[in-house]
């Protein structure tokens, strides 16, 4: 197979208008068949979701240490309203891609979903989406416990903070996406690009609002951490829907992160294909 030979089979068409008319057409199809495939394997699927709920140990501890007091302004209702969204937001944007594009570009198995007529990494973002419904199934029942626990935490929030929430939420889902593709494509250059995406999983269960509420960190270190990509891929829907912070500006650093990260993940694509082409995969 030659260099170029993968990456003109990612596509159908000859034009970017034919590429989009064709994603357009099939989309249907591709959630219908994604939905289907994590159906047959729903176990596994559950797995996934619970290993998501984090959230719910860290409410424990800071419920159990602000039994005495407010800590930096959060007291015990506070500390179950951020990690409640927390726990909503992170199931919401949620994926696996770093795990799958790193076992298929080791293994070889990327080669036969090049022959497809739609670009593999197109497929899973389907697979990710098809992935709600399971995820709403388990977040459901554990959003209606804490809610029965403490019923104040629940509350309604105005039309304006909730349609930027969902704005907040639905750029944390594309640039959390495009991050894990990010660390599984350095495996066109790397044998293993896991120790990668696990020293940035350490920076960002902390720098995202997590482990703990930013707030909580010095006055002078929360204005730069929320300008971070790791604070836009979570930490920021939840202080939208909160109230913490602008959202107009909020959205505008998440929605700039996702045009860059999203222009560097497609040159890494285009650029890694041609290696993995070239060395016979």
């Amino acid at each position: 197979m030659s260099a170029g030979a993968p990456e003109e089979r990612v596509w159908l068409g000859s034009g970017p208008g034919a590429r989009v008319t064709h994603l357009i057409r099939a989309w249907p199809a591709v959630l219908r068949v994604a939905f289907a495939g994590l159906v047959a394997y729903r176990a596994e699927m559950v797995i996934w979701v619970l290993s998501a709920t984090l959230p719910l140990v860290m409410l424990s501890l800071w419920n159990a240490a602000s039994t005495g007091g407010p800590v930096g302004g959060y007291d015990q209702l506070a500390f179950t309203r951020y990690f409640a969204v927390n726990l909503v937001v992170r199931q919401l944007t949620g994926s696996w891609i770093v795990w799958e594009l790193n076992w298929a570009i080791r293994k070889g198995e990327l080669s036969p979903k090049l022959l497809r007529p739609m670009n593999p990494l197109v497929y899973n973002f389907a697979e990710t989406l098809s992935a709600l419904p399971f995820r709403a199934g388990v977040l459901l029942p554990l959003v209606g416990a804490l809610a029965w626990w403490r019923p104040e935490v629940l509350f309604l929030p105005s039309p304006t903070v909730f349609f930027a929430f969902v704005a907040s939420v639905l750029a944390s889902f594309i640039l959390a996406w495009t991050v894990q593709a990010l660390f599984g494509m350095l495996a066109f250059w790397f044998e293993q690009s896991m120790g990668f995406w696990s020293a940035w999983f350490a920076i960002w269960s902390l720098l995202a609002g997590y482990f703990v509420p930013l707030d909580l960190f010095p006055a002078w270190a929360v204005a730069g951490t929320r300008l971070l990509p790791f604070y836009s891929t979570l930490g920021a829907p939840i202080d939208v829907l909160l109230g913490k912070v602008d959202p107009a500006s909020t959205l505008a650093t998440q929605w700039g992160w996702v045009v860059a990260l999203s222009a560097l993940a497609a040159l890494t694509w285009r650029t890694g294909i041609r290696r993995y082409g070239a060395v016979g995969a």
